[in-house]
């Protein structure tokens, strides 16, 4: 290989032991790295992934070389990194021109970073290089105008407003700039004859790859998929690799909708981000594809809502409830969890999940979280009688954690309202904080230094919790609450309640408190307390109630020696 690269005219740079390759990579000013993966598809395909973010950062190419055996791994090395690939057998002629490929390719890229703008700069968007939202716009139109059926995926970037708001908008911009070069290839990649296609950016965190061509409406869906898969690595920024997730939202005219062109380009952008609006509400990497009338109208109440939470937060229309917790040595309660709803005029009592999706989209979840705590810790604090010791749980998220305004706000509530720091107790879920420990430890250690309990919630939901929990363990948690998903493992087969018990055995060993939460009858009941938890909460204990249920229900509680 280091022959065939000479041979090419390139001073080669062998590094034989993959383990090595990319802290050989980071101390070498090279631009271009060729992968070896004949005869060892899983290693070549680690290393690919292990270079690709630092590649991408440079801006430079990969070419990765797959035996014949392995040509449909063709697309699994572009998703590791790969910009280009070859099948053996190839001569050197060929190898030399793919390696001349990818010099071009690295050089174009360098280039298009140093360029000036053109003297049309609003054809180009200045962050990125890619083609501005006025020109997909415009290109969508001269499709239309020529009768060429086409389409939209609109992308949006998950987690940059928190990336921007914790590290600054330097760092946040060239993340844009950096997922712009990862899409870039794949947007272009295997482009069949009469397809066209046009990769922009939006606004700041939505990308669009328009789409024309006959058969491009049954590809839309594969190609946006691949997009999304580009967003599965972390991206590298600086020494630093930021995870974000994506989602889209996709548009198709067969040349029935009807208007000039210029409208209809600017209806099926709109079609497509109504359709991301619906996948930006479910998990990472979802695709939504617009549907006439049902997406109108989700997209409406939605408006709606968001319009109405404003009134919300100024004439009470949200409503606090309160879940007791109770010890399964002696029964007694010794705490509540506030849980949020919403009262709505017109659609009633709403959920917490409804709320705070509302609340995300209309761009008030600090808001929100912010009139729940306050409100929370001044009802608490005014508590009296069997209520008066109670400790108060608080749910905060990733947002909430990276305001800089929260810790200030929090005591600022303490402070007003008299409530000790040792009856409020903030719980944060591993999804908060694992994307970037280090910041969320620094601010719930200022928090516990204070007195305030911090909870581990939903601990185990979607994650491998026995190989986190040495990394949590650094954290300043007194209390994790298991996700309630580990009440039916309690009772279920024994493999699962060896997983279980081998959990809470652990937690307990690092004197962390377990809340068993969701235990919903007797026979979960009992497998929380045969497999050490020590507190309950769920409706076997009881469900969220109101302040007056509250009071009567502690009273009631106070002559009872164990849970029922």
């Amino acid at each position: 290989m280091a022959a065939l690269v000479a041979s090419a005219g390139q001073a080669p740079r062998v590094e034989r032991r993959p383990e090595l390759a990319a802290g050989r990579f980071a101390a070498e000013p090279v631009r271009v790295v060729v992968v070896d993966a004949r005869g060892a598809l899983a290693a070549g395909l680690a290393v690919a992934q292990a270079l690709g973010p630092a590649v991408e950062g440079r801006r430079g190419a990969m070419l990765v070389l797959l035996s014949r055996n392995d040509a449909d791994a063709a697309g699994a090395a572009r998703d590791a990194g790969a910009t280009s690939v070859m099948v053996s057998p190839f001569g050197s002629d060929s190898f030399s021109t793919a390696l001349h490929l990818a010099g071009r390719h690295a050089d174009r890229l360098a280039a298009a970073a140093a360029a000036p703008l053109p003297p049309d700069s609003s054809q180009v968007d200045r962050l990125t290089g890619l083609a501005s939202a006025e020109r997909l716009q415009n290109w969508l139109a001269e499709q239309r105008a020529a009768e060429i059926p086409c389409g939209v995926i609109v992308i949006g970037v998950g987690r940059f407003a928190q990336i921007n708001t914790i590290y600054g908008r330097d760092v946040a911009d060239r993340l844009l700039a950096v997922i712009a070069r990862r899409l870039g290839p794949i947007a272009d990649s295997r482009t069949p004859s009469g397809e066209l296609r046009l990769l922009s950016r939006l606004t700041a965190a939505e990308y669009a790859i328009g789409i024309s061509g006959a058969g491009a409406a049954d590809k839309l869906e594969r190609l946006a998929r691949q997009m999304l898969r580009g967003f599965e690595r972390p991206f590298a920024i600086d020494n630093r690799l930021t995870h974000v997730s994506g989602r889209a939202g996709i548009a198709w005219d067969d040349g029935s909708m009807d208007g000039d062109p210029a409208s209809v380009a600017t209806a099926l952008l709109r079609e497509a981000s109504i359709a991301l609006s619906d996948a930006r509400g479910r998990e990472p990497g979802a695709v939504a594809r617009f549907h006439q009338e049902s997406d109108r109208e989700a997209l409406a109440r939605r408006a709606d809502l968001e319009s109405d939470l404003f009134g919300a937060l100024k004439d009470g229309g949200i409503t606090i409830l309160f879940q007791p917790q109770a010890s399964l040595s002696d029964g007694v309660v010794g705490g509540v969890e506030a849980l949020s709803r919403w009262d709505h005029s017109l659609h009633g009592r709403l959920s917490a999940v409804t709320l705070l999706e509302t609340a995300a989209s209309a761009e008030l979840a600090l808001a929100v979280g912010r009139h729940i705590r306050s409100r929370a810790i001044a009802t608490a604090a005014a508590w009296t009688g069997a209520l008066a010791n109670l400790k108060i749980s608080l749910n905060v998220t990733a947002a909430d954690l990276a305001d800089p305004e929260f810790i200030a706000s929090l005591a600022k509530d303490l402070a007003s309202s008299g409530l000790s720091p040792r009856r409020l107790v903030i719980e944060v879920t591993e999804e908060a904080i694992i994307n970037d420990l280090d910041a969320a430890a620094a601010t719930l250690s200022l928090l516990r230094r204070d007195g305030v309990g911090i909870a581990l919630d939903d601990f185990g939901a979607g994650y491998s919790s026995l190989a986190r929990l040495a990394r949590l363990a650094r954290l300043p948690v007194d209390t994790i609450k298991l996700d309630r998903s580990f009440a039916q493992g309690l009772t279920g087969n024994e493999r699962e309640r060896i997983v279980v018990e081998g959990m809470i055995a652990t937690a307990r060993r690092l004197g962390l408190t377990v809340v068993a939460e969701g235990i919903e009858d007797d026979v979960q009941l009992a497998a929380a307390r045969a497999a050490g938890c020590q507190w309950v909460q769920g409706y076997c204990v009881a469900p969220p109630l109101d302040q007056t249920a509250l009071t009567a229900f502690c009273n009631r509680r106070k002559s009872k020696s164990s849970v029922a």
